[in-house]
């Protein structure tokens, strides 16, 4: 039976068909939603059909987890292609259906159109909604969750089921994990509550995802009456009280708690059913992309997938030959060579005297972690990339993307060069707030602009708002909330900052940034106390709660 992998990359996995493809003999589509931006290869109708889900499985978490529409969000990137054969060639992986990827530069998600008869058998929607409801999760709720229940909430709610008729269904069981659960048995309880899949081995890491959905299922089940417990838990957890002693308290003995879930997975599961529509941001606008702009999207999914970048950055290089190539095609072959370049230095953690940046090591290597690192050994060659994004200005000087990209090598370049001159750095922030004008809205200035003092090494009130604005627009992006997480600790703010940190060490896959970054700040909070200083305004210790609300009464559980 397939695994779900969440990374930094999440990775949904799944019985992968067919090899490679080409993008750029294809017809792209576009849709744009309140939510999402959605990009499709293939018929215009079923993209259509398919935004609408989307839009109505976001309206149904927020429904039931109580959590108000934006008026301006960030929008996710979605990439749909025809079959999971062709996700799994964008990352070089087998048996890959969909990935999930948060970053500051814009997160995005790939995943595929297929369908199925079969109920053991993933589609591709459930594919994408699995992986949406880790984006929902980073953008919603504040709490450090335990690894268990990151993979379970998304397992719990990906199997949403949205008929024409207006009815919908919540909550059916994930058939797709029964093949695993009976054919690598079941888990302790406690090895559940306490571990992570890296810290597992054998027939119980591959049980993992199984049973984290079945006891999320329970623990949410309404015959089990557990949702208040489940609730409990979770703040003993956030009240610094350890797994089980924290399960204990707010389940009861654990032994009976790990009979119910071994019986719970052998009996029949209950869920959700309404004949009453999800009311959702239904505005949608789908159109067809010309030849142009389609090539331009499958190259940008090429690059962004890493696993065909030379290749993608020499279509880019023939596509930028043409007289009538946009400034976008050149800010995309900018990003491909930058990418090249920053590889090909070795990239390792670095950092100098002054400087504030992490150097944190790089998360779990054997699962794939792809985090960016911050400075390479080795200053790399960007000059390709820098001609690009000259290009991409010459023709369009407000372009968004370059302007920040010519700041980002121009500090690079000042960083390694030991070269702290205020003018330089000054003109280098100015292209950064023509990004910033481009797109008010964009994290990727905001945290650019906020960073560069922390290169320069200078303090500057501007740190402080620009993290946090640009973690409020991304707070999934791994390196938006180190950075903001390490700036509230500079200013006393130990425990809000102990906070978001513990949700990257609490990730099932990719978690030793984070543990290494709780205990950085957790060194500087007892820094602090030791040197009696006043560790500055903190929380008062409340935290969000993951409790469903009560769904209305024409809602039936089956």
């Amino acid at each position: 039976m397939s695994l779900l992998r969440f990374t930094k990359l999440m990775l949904v996995v799944f019985a992968a068909i067919g090899l490679g493809f080409s993008v750029n003999a294809k017809t792209w589509h576009r849709a744009d939603t309140h939510h999402f931006t959605i990009y499709s290869d293939g018929r215009q109708s079923d993209l259509e059909d398919f935004a609408h889900e989307a839009e109505k499985f976001d309206a149904l978490l927020r429904m039931l987890w109580k959590k108000p529409v934006q008026d301006t969000p960030t929008k996710l990137t979605i990439f749909m292609v025809s079959e999971s054969g062709q996700v799994a060639s964008l990352i070089g992986q087998d048996n890959v259906a969909g990935f999930y990827v948060p970053q500051v530069e814009g997160s995005f998600a790939v995943s595929n159109r297929q369908k199925t008869r079969d109920k053991r058998a993933l589609s591709g929607q459930q594919t994408l909604f699995h992986e949406y409801a880790h984006h929902f999760f980073f953008n919603n709720f504040s709490i450090p969750t335990p690894s268990w229940f990151v993979e379970g909430f998304a397992e719990f709610v990906a199997t949403a089921e949205f008929k024409k008729n207006g009815e919908w269904y919540f909550g059916r069981p994930a058939f797709h994990r029964a093949g695993e659960i009976e054919y690598f048995g079941a888990i302790d309880v406690r090895d559940l509550l306490t571990l992570r899949p890296g810290q597992m081995t054998g027939r119980s890491r591959n049980a993992f995802y199984g049973w984290s959905w079945v006891l999320t299922h329970m623990l949410y089940s309404k015959e089990r009456d557990r949702g208040d417990q489940l609730n409990r838990y979770l703040m003993l957890l956030n009240s610094g009280i350890e797994a089980i002693p924290a399960a204990e308290q707010a389940f009861g003995s654990i032994d009976q708690l790990d009979r119910d879930m071994r019986d719970y997975a052998d009996g029949r599961m209950g869920y959700s059913k309404s004949d009453t529509p999800i009311a959702y941001k239904d505005t949608i606008a789908v159109k067809e992309l010309g030849e142009m702009e389609s090539q331009l999207v499958g190259l940008r999914m090429r690059r962004l997938g890493r696993a065909s970048l030379d290749e993608a950055r020499d279509e880019l290089r023939e596509l930028t030959r043409s007289a009538n190539a946009p400034a976008q095609a050149f800010a995309e072959l900018g990003l491909a060579e930058y990418a090249i370049a920053r590889r090909e230095a070795e990239p390792e953690p670095v950092t100098k005297d002054g400087d504030d940046e992490t150097d944190a090591e790089e998360g779990d290597a054997e699962e794939g972690d792809q985090e960016a690192v911050e400075y390479t050994a080795t200053l790399p060659d960007y000059a390709l990339a820098d001609a690009a994004f000259d290009a991409a200005l010459e023709r369009d000087p407000a372009h968004g993307r370059a302007n920040v990209y010519k700041a980002k090598i121009a500090m690079d370049r000042l960083w390694h060069a030991d070269d702290w001159d205020d003018e330089k750095w000054d003109a280098a922030r100015k292209l950064i707030l023509l990004g910033n004008r481009a797109d008010p809205y964009d994290a990727l200035p905001l945290y650019e602009y906020a960073r560069s003092f922390s290169q320069q090494g200078k303090h500057d009130p501007q740190v402080s708002v620009g993290y946090e604005t640009a973690f409020a627009f991304t707070p999934e992006a791994n390196d938006v909330r180190a950075a903001y997480a390490l700036d509230l600790a500079a200013n006393g703010k130990y425990n809000r900052a102990l906070a978001l940190v513990q949700i990257l060490a609490n990730n099932p896959h990719n978690g030793a940034r984070g543990r290494y970054l709780v205990s950085r700040i957790a060194a500087m909070q007892q820094q602090a106390m030791d040197d009696d200083s006043d560790d500055g305004s903190e929380e008062d210790g409340s935290v969000d709660v993951i409790v469903t609300d009560e769904v209305e009464a024409d809602v039936s559980d089956n």
